[in-house]
């Protein structure tokens, strides 16, 4: 159980602040009656559990760019219990009736991930996993790989792999992968703590028009619509998302937009090939941090209204899959991006809404890569076997501008600096199964060149770096029975120094590359005729050559040695309708992390940002003759430090103490109807934070970020099939 002498309530430090809305909560009762009363036609299909055996089933596919591909992964009920890591599925139906409003709320129900909200929008999403988080917590999500359709999702994978610009959104998204561990020889770099693989929507196999809405009592609106089908060898899909909304706090007003391309042609049953295209655009107010003294005075103000956010991308994907024969696959990806995000922030930093100067931090960074692969299965001494292999050239342009913009009209320029990344992998692993065993040995070979030249110097000279690191990797596992099974692995992961963290200039540096070694070690079963699913999974991240900013000089990052983060996760999946009644459902996680430095003047203290306890759960119950359902979920965070030195007290800035614990409960009805045969109905009704619990993060440098108040807020939806 949590701590209860280290978990501190917002109100045991702010005990003059008591917000709480009964009369919303009322409404609820209101509510049900409504959708009660606007049912009408057949009931929506319910998807039906998948009760065969789960050792055997196909896994995600690494790129899914058509129907029948994610179909498969949505169809995934449970993560096959031979599979040799820990990993989650969010499937389709939980992301289309779960209510959440953005994909770092979909990503608590899996344990191990802690999020945090710096916006109110989905712009900067900080997640971390496993306690890896980054020098001021979690901060937009640096030590972890995520991906969409399997391709890296940040602006640039090796110089720039932080989310700062995070170019996508949830309405796009079909279902989520979490592997939190064995993933390192696939995915690559910058995964010590896991993968999270965002599947987009499928290419529909009829002529199919969604559209979609969603508003809530913060003035933000979401606004859906796609169209596409299959027409004999052709595939085509098009979306797109606008967003807006002034989110919960002063000076969060944003827009976000997103539109997508897919299309897919099939030569023959045995070559095809798919083409993806997408743009997204940001244009986001920040509310910023505040001190302490102001957060009392008002949680939910700016005082610094003159901050504000600029990202844009454009990105391209194509997949050609290439049977050769019955047993031999080949696959050739190439994807290309171009982006550019800015910051413009007063400055100095001090909550002042009168800075002597806005300083503007351009970041345009261009990514292309290519990379073939094959699979090949072949008979092994007995055993069934798959060979998977590839390589992958990438190249990244990233140019750091620091400009400064001053209210007389004056612009100065102080740094302008560029870098190119040029990196060569090389991955083979091989999958062997022998009666109840599944083993999978493999290894990754990773060769980086940066070269970095400061362009405001005169005849600057170019520094370089080059780091060449063989990954090796190691899983296993062991079905028990058809409803049990064990699993260990062990793998390697590193991480290129970033181009933030180096100094052309004033303090020219020479840092290593990141390493990491994970340990795991797991238990996976299905029980009470497969209607409970539980995941007991124990870890060990050994992470050496850790890069942290220099707490005292500006723009220098230091070396400081090793960090260790271990712990222990359990996930819980249930059908309840055998001992309850028919419909409910329910999951829960629960996980422990302690994460601390080895070496240094902070051996022994814990790391910013990881709490030791985060749980999750939810249960839920859909009537499947009307298509009414309800649900209700929360997570609990416990309390974190926020900086090295393990303070306690939150200090006057609010960039040093402890973040209090919190609980958040959500709740929300809805319905979904087969109005007619080629029209389908969802409507949803939702409340935030139900129990309008008070909660805060504390960030380094930036202040207190209020947690989102109670809301609520309705979706309503629209799919047309012909």
């Amino acid at each position: 159980m949590p701590n209860s002498d280290q978990s501190r309530s917002l109100h045991e430090h702010f005990p003059d602040l008591c917000w709480a809305r009964p009369g919303a909560i009322a409404t609820l009762p209101v509510l049900l009656a409504g959708a009660l009363l606007a049912q009408s036609g057949e009931p929506a299909p319910k998807p039906q559990a998948d009760t065969r055996p789960q050792g055997p089933q196909q896994p995600i596919p690494e790129v899914v760019v058509s129907a029948s591909d994610a179909q498969a992964a949505g169809e995934l009920e449970r993560t096959p219990l031979d599979n040799t890591a820990g990993r989650d599925v969010i499937r389709p139906d939980e992301l289309r009736t779960g209510g959440v409003i953005s994909l770092q709320e979909i990503l608590r129900r899996s344990p191990g991930v802690h999020t945090w909200d710096e916006t109110g929008s989905e712009s900067l999403p900080n997640v971390a996993m496993r306690g890896v988080t980054a020098n001021d917590g979690a901060s937009r999500s640096l030590n972890l790989a995520m991906t969409v359709d399997g391709i890296p999702l940040s602006s640039a994978p090796y110089g720039h792999p932080g989310s700062s610009l995070f170019p996508l959104t949830l309405e796009r998204v079909y279902a989520v992968d979490i592997q939190r561990g064995g993933a390192s020889v696939r995915y690559g770099p910058n995964n010590v703590s896991g993968v999270v693989n965002f599947l987009t929507k499928p290419i529909p196999t009829a002529t199919t028009f969604e559209l979609g809405t969603r508003l809530d009592s913060f003035n933000n609106a979401s606004q859906y619509a796609s169209a596409g089908g299959t027409y004999e060898n052709l595939g085509v899909f098009v979306e797109g998302v606008y967003k807006d909304g002034d989110t919960f706090r002063q000076n969060g007003e944003y827009v976000i937009q997103n539109y997508a391309l897919k299309t897919a042609y099939a030569f023959s049953e045995d070559l095809r090939v798919l083409f993806q295209l997408e743009s997204f655009e940001d244009r986001s107010n920040l509310a910023d941090g505040l001190s302490l003294a102001d957060y009392k005075a008002d949680p939910f103000q700016s005082t610094a209204l003159q901050n504000r956010f600029e990202g844009d991308q454009t990105r391209a994907s194509t997949k050609v899959e290439w049977k050769l024969t019955d047993r031999t696959r080949l696959e050739f990806i190439s994807y290309w991006y171009d982006s550019s995000r800015t910051f413009f922030l007063g400055s100095p930093t001090g909550y002042i809404n009168n800075p002597t100067y806005i300083q503007a931090t351009p970041r345009p960074m261009e990514v292309w890569a290519f990379q073939p692969q094959v699979a090949h299965e072949y008979e092994l001494f007995g055993a069934q076997a798959e060979l998977f292999a590839g390589v992958r050239h990438l190249e990244e342009n990233i140019r750091r501008r620091v400009e400064r913009f001053f209210p007389n009209g004056s612009y100065q320029l102080i740094s302008d600096a560029d870098f190119d990344y040029s990196a060569n992998s090389v991955f083979v692993e091989t999958t062997i199964v022998k009666g109840d065993w599944r083993v999978t040995p493999g290894v990754r070979v990773e060769d980086v060149r940066i070269d970095g030249q400061d362009t405001l110097t005169a005849n600057a000279p170019k520094r370089e770096q080059d780091f060449s690191e063989v990954l090796p990797a190691l899983s296993a596992s062991y079905l028990i029975d058809d409803t049990w099974s064990v699993y260990a692995n062990v793998q390697s992961s590193f991480k290129a120094p970033e181009a933030q963290h180096i100094d052309l200039a004033a303090n020219p540096q020479d840092l290593s590359a990141q390493y990491a070694w994970v340990y795991e070690l797991g238990t996976r079963g299905e029980f009470f005729d497969r209607r409970l699913a539980a995941d007991l999974t124990l870890y060990q991240i050994e992470y050496e050559d850790r890069i942290e900013p220099n707490p005292d000089i500006f723009n220098v990052f230091d070396n400081i040695g090793r960090t260790r983060h271990q712990g222990v996760e359990l996930a819980l999946d249930g059908d309840l309708s055998s001992v309850a009644f028919d419909g409910l459902t329910a999951f829960a996680s629960a996980s422990y992390n302690d994460s601390e430095y080895l070496k240094g003047q902070y051996e022994g203290n814990q790391l910013t940002g990881t709490p030791h306890w985060l749980l999750s759960w939810g249960v839920r119950w859909e009537h499947a003759r009307s298509g009414l359902w309800t649900g209700i979920d929360g997570v609990y965070v416990d309390d974190a430090f926020s900086d090295r030195d393990n303070t306690v007290a939150i200090n006057a800035a609010g960039t040093r103490g402890i973040r209090p614990a919190y609980s958040i409960w959500n709740a929300r009805v809805g319905l979904r109807r087969q109005l007619s045969k080629n029209c389908q109905l969802r409507a949803t009704v939702l409340t935030r934070n139900l129990l309008d619990e008070e909660y805060f993060e504390v960030r380094s440098g930036r202040g207190l970020y209020a947690g989102a108040p109670f809301s609520y807020g309705a979706e309503l939806g629209l799919t047309f099939s012909f």
